[in-house]
């Protein structure tokens, strides 16, 4: 397991935010902007896509990507990630009317689709294509970077902004503790 962080841990492999490439650069380009909303705000949301673009490059077959806000309530083994993929390149919590939720992400790095969407998704930061969308968020740019390929939507009939975390198969073992919800631990 590798933890993306700006703090020390010393029990599992970290790796600094500062030194995946790529992010510095994105960081500073933007460091002019001031989002109105989170919807605006790629500065925040590009941590993530620079740490899983690192990840891919890592030479493992699967990588499962966790949002920090993730509590782990029971054990998962890697063989329960590994089925959720598939015969895809990925598998995600989708949303009917809305954008992904990419706080859960697993991606076949050996599926014929995923170089593309490998691609599509550096673009998007690399060369600033993210300001060319509806929002500038990592949700939007995942979207966008999987059309067209074979992905697989573990969460096809939830509509809405949801927690979708409780409906899918990720729900006996994961709690996403998002907005409200990340407080409720606290105390």
């Amino acid at each position: 397991m590798r933890v993306y962080t700006e703090d020390e841990i010393t029990s599992v492999e970290t790796k600094k935010l500062h030194d995946v490439p790529g992010w510095e650069s994105f960081y500073k380009d933007t460091a002019h902007l001031e989002p109105q909303t989170y919807l605006f705000n790629a500065q925040k949301f590009c941590h993530k896509v620079y740490a899983q673009l690192d990840a891919f490059e890592s030479g493992e077959r699967y990588v499962a990507w966790f949002d920090a806000d993730c509590v782990f309530t029971a054990d998962m083994q890697t063989k329960f990630l590994k089925k959720l993929v598939k015969d895809h390149f990925c598998a995600y919590l989708g949303r009917k009317g809305t954008y992904t939720e990419t706080g859960f992400l697993i991606f076949d790095t050996h599926h014929d689709d995923f170089p593309k969407f490998k691609e599509r998704y550096r673009a998007l930061y690399d060369q600033r294509l993210i300001f060319g969308l509806k929002f500038w968020i990592d949700c939007i740019a995942f979207d966008e970077a999987r059309q067209g390929l074979q992905a697989r939507n573990l969460t096809p009939e939830v509509e809405g902004m949801v927690d979708v975390f409780s409906r899918s198969p990720l729900k006996k073992y994961v709690e996403h503790d998002k907005g409200a919800r990340k407080f409720r631990r606290e105390g």
